[in-house]
């Protein structure tokens, strides 16, 4: 018997930072599932065109979108450009993550050794801006496509959380965007309720050890132990997270809202 693929067909999805990692596995997983596919991106457009490239060859419809979500007027145009060119968003994923503004307080060269640090070295500039810019980066494009989803009376929102928002290691690393991811989860539980009767889900996947380019510079040994402590003994892939937010966007998912879905290889029920 062969294996029904979750269909996305007549489905127009927008994956904010799709141009890497997880967001461009994501896009180019809507797209082979029969999405038109709006790849958000801030400033690579190289590889968010790298990844239309990818399901435009597999035979699917994609559109390179530059925005920063964090801004209320750019997300604007960039909602009315897909809308115009690919038609109105049904599909949201909320991928792209909380970034730290400059702060004159903290150096540029220092801004990631404290996004990582613990509680007790942490600074507060870094933690507003990243609760902030986490909250802005789905806020807005959630506010941009629920006209359109309401008026369709359906819709789909994704938030892609980490497992770290809700099960903290020892030692505390990475306040900052635990503390974002986390804020982010609240509000998505909220208008999971909110906007059930007007048939648009809302669900988070929160991944744990995904192997991308953002944690590439971790040591290996790092990585070896936690796949050894997770009980698939391996670390995650972002088509793993892509699989996973597929699924919860398609119609198999359809009595699904409000949920949260770990990919962690299990871990989380350690």
């Amino acid at each position: 018997m062969k294996m029904e693929v979750p269909s996305m067909k007549d489905r127009i999805a927008l994956v904010t930072g799709g141009s890497r990692g997880i967001g461009a596995a994501t896009a180019i997983q809507l797209g082979q599932n029969g999405a038109r596919v709006a790849v958000n991106y801030y400033r690579n457009k190289t590889a968010a065109q790298e990844v239309v490239e990818i399901i435009e060859s597999a035979g699917g419809t994609a559109l390179a979108v530059q925005a920063d979500v964090t801004k209320q007027e750019e997300v604007e145009r960039m909602v009315s450009h897909v809308r115009e060119t690919l038609g109105p968003i049904d599909t949201l994923v909320l991928n792209a993550p909380a970034s730290s503004s400059s702060s004159s307080e903290i150096p540029a060269h220092e801004q990631l050794q404290a996004i990582l640090a613990p509680f007790t070295a942490s600074h507060w500039c870094i933690l507003d801006s990243f609760v902030r810019g986490q909250l802005q980066a789905a806020y807005y494009p959630s506010q941009a496509v629920l006209p359109d989803m309401m008026k369709q009376q359906r819709g789909s929102i994704l938030f892609v959380s980490a497992t770290h928002a809700r099960q903290p290691n020892e030692g505390g690393i990475a306040v900052a965007v635990a503390v974002a991811k986390a804020s982010v989860e609240a509000m998505m539980q909220h208008m999971a309720l909110e906007l059930g009767p007007a048939g648009i889900r809302v669900n988070t996947v929160g991944g744990g050890m995904i192997l991308t380019d953002l944690n590439a510079g971790a040591p290996q040994e790092i990585k070896n132990q936690i796949a050894q402590m997770t009980p698939l003994r391996r670390n995650g892939r972002p088509e793993d997270m892509a699989s996973a937010i597929a699924f919860l966007a398609s119609n198999q998912a359809s009595f699904v809202t409000g949920a949260y879905l770990t990919v962690d290889g299990g871990n989380f029920i350690i």
